[in-house]
């Protein structure tokens, strides 16, 4: 007897098969067109869980991961433990290609045109083009070729790509946020940068460096702004980080700018008799006092506080301005031993070593100093590297003589252009600089402060049309010597504007109604307190030349100006190089912003 027939039975499982193979498909298509490739990257120092379109996963310090994610609002939730660190709605579009999901727009991210050529074709002259998306928490990439993976030197090329072909890679920077910062405050991308370090603090309080970020930032921000937004911000830190000298000192400096010295006194005896023991208060009346009573204030602190950091930095500065050298040098001898902010006062150290005749000493001290933090951290700054070049009085690299000077721009060099920091140290001192020196972009914070340094090697001509658009970022490379001296002779030749704007972008110290009053006689160079010796002489310079234009004797003003000059700088070039007026009958500090 023959066994039952299977056939139909078959035939239904060969259907039903066919069926789920084909709803299987029918899904996984459906998937691929409901659905986009993101890339969750994260650039923070700590891990983190996100939470989008329904799904969740963790993102180790530094890690990415492509997920696919549906087409529409998606709504993206980044945690640090309990700390909510993002939580916003983007949206993936049907366009297709790679979406970038930058945890606070964090990562130091761009996308780069790769260019491969066959060996025949001729050589090409043209720049593969960068754009920087650092700062940007989410983007449509588009289709990219390589993503976060160097591409290859080379690739086999097909006949129908013809002579040139490219491809684009997405690539990611190293620093982390501080880079993405970087890139955005040398673009002018102000905002954006703000934007980023606040989020950063916000986030994460304790990350290194970001609440100073976010506070210059916000100052660059609100001086693009005008006076009046950058003194709401400082006003807004200084109520809310009463214990904070810097914040203090900021909101100080804009009410110097706005020409309201004796408001900031008042407040301060205000605050100090409401808060008799708080050291902050007491330092920055101090600041604000005529002397002698600034001085045996800030003695009487260092006496009554003797664990205190605050009170003897602020009595240390205090002597060097008083050009009481003796007094001063063992209080910044022992900040050198451990003072945690000592590098913001080393320039200070050194002028009181020069001025004491120890100028050989002052430079050994300091480039062993730099020389030993840049071999176990990060490069030096292009300052400390400056005050250096200063110190020996030259820039050269040349010889075994100099190698600490040779060691310390090739630290400094890092990823900058060839030569840029050997031409701006160069340019700083007033010497001509290399002519094989590697010219620098255009745009680039550095190049700019050479151009305005070579300028105001000529004339104060030339350097004004020089520095007419500099920004902050730019002039911090220029120096606040400089700064003080084209905003002192800008006035003396009656071009206001230009002399307030000198004095913005240079952050010197000083009101534009202080500085009329000097040159009118009112106000005498020594009751500025806040200044330091190289914009003391820079001021003492153009009263000279003031003298000069009047057709009065100057020789003595010309003197006093040498004396002052213990640093070679801005002054000093321009003692060296600026013709000497004729007399005329100019009036100066006649003119009104």
């Amino acid at each position: 007897m023959s066994a039952p027939s299977t056939s139909s039975r078959q035939g239904r499982l060969l259907l039903g098969g066919i069926s789920i193979c084909a709803l299987a498909i029918v899904g996984v298509a459906w998937s691929f067109t409901t659905h986009e490739q993101v890339l969750f990257v994260n650039a923070l120092d700590t891990s983190v869980m996100v939470t989008a379109g329904g799904e969740q996963f963790s993102l180790s310090a530094n890690e990415h991961r492509v997920r696919p994610m549906p087409i529409g609002p998606l709504d993206v939730d980044v945690r640090s433990g309990e700390a909510t660190l993002a939580h916003e709605t983007v949206f993936v579009t049907d366009e297709g290609g790679l979406f970038v999901y930058n945890v606070l727009g964090a990562a130091p991210l761009y996308v780069a045109t790769v260019r491969y050529e066959r060996d025949d074709a001729p050589v090409s002259s043209s720049e593969p083009s960068t754009l920087v998306v650092a700062g940007t928490p989410f983007l449509r990439a588009g289709r990219i070729d390589y993503v976060l993976t160097d591409p290859p030197q080379r690739i086999e090329m097909r006949k129908e790509d013809g002579r040139y072909t490219t491809r684009l890679h997405l690539g990611q920077a190293p620093g982390g946020w501080a880079s993405s910062y970087g890139w955005l405050m040398t673009n002018h991308q102000t905002a954006k940068a703000a934007r980023l370090a606040e989020d950063v603090w916000r986030a994460l309080p304790e990350t290194p460096g970001a609440e100073n970020a976010a506070f210059v930032s916000r100052m660059v921000l609100a001086r693009e702004e005008g006076l009046l937004a950058s003194l709401a911000m400082t006003r807004a830190r200084r109520d809310a980080q009463p214990d904070n000298a810097d914040a203090q000192r900021a909101w100080m400096y804009d009410m110097r700018r706005a020409g309201r010295n004796d408001e900031v006194r008042a407040y301060y005896q205000a605050q100090l008799e409401r808060h008799p023991d708080s050291v902050v208060m007491a330092v920055m009346l101090a600041r604000a006092e005529p002397e002698p009573a600034g001085t045996e204030r800030l003695e009487a602190l260092v006496r009554g506080h003797p664990g205190e950091l605050l009170p003897r930095r602020a009595l240390a500065v205090r002597y060097a301005r008083l050009q009481r050298w003796a007094d001063a040098l063992p209080l910044l001898d022992a900040m050198e031993q451990g003072d945690p902010d000592y590098s913001r006062y080393q320039e200070t150290h050194a002028e009181v070593l020069v001025a004491l005749g120890r100028r050989a000493e002052a430079a050994r001290r300091l480039s062993e100093r730099l020389l030993q933090a840049s071999s176990e951290k990060e490069p030096p700054d292009l300052e400390d590297v400056q005050l250096y070049a200063k110190l020996v009085g030259h820039a050269s690299q040349d010889g075994k003589e100099n190698s600490a000077m040779r060691q310390l721009v090739a630290w400094a060099q890092k990823d900058r252009p060839e030569g840029q920091v050997a031409r701006w140290l160069a340019a700083s001192l007033g010497q001509p600089p290399d002519a094989d020196a590697s010219r620098t972009a255009p745009d680039d914070a550095v190049a700019t402060a050479v151009r305005v340094l070579l300028a105001l090697a000529e004339e104060p001509e030339f350097a004004a049309r020089a520095s007419a658009h500099v920004d902050f970022l730019a002039f911090r490379h220029v120096g606040t010597e400089a700064g003080m001296l084209l905003a002192a002779e800008f006035e003396r030749l009656g071009d206001a504007a230009l002399a307030v704007r000198m004095l913005d972008v240079s952050g010197v110290d000083l009101g534009y109604g202080e500085l009329r009053d000097v040159l009118s006689g009112k106000l005498p160079v020594e009751a500025l307190t806040t200044l330091d010796w190289g914009e003391r002489a820079a001021l003492h310079l153009v009263l000279a030349r003031q003298l000069d234009a009047r057709g009065a004797n100057s020789k003595a003003a010309y003197a006093r100006v040498k004396k002052e000059l213990l640093l070679p700088g801005a002054v000093a070039i321009a003692l060296e190089h600026w013709d000497r007026p004729k007399p005329s009958g100019a009036v100066a500090g006649g003119t009104v912003p």
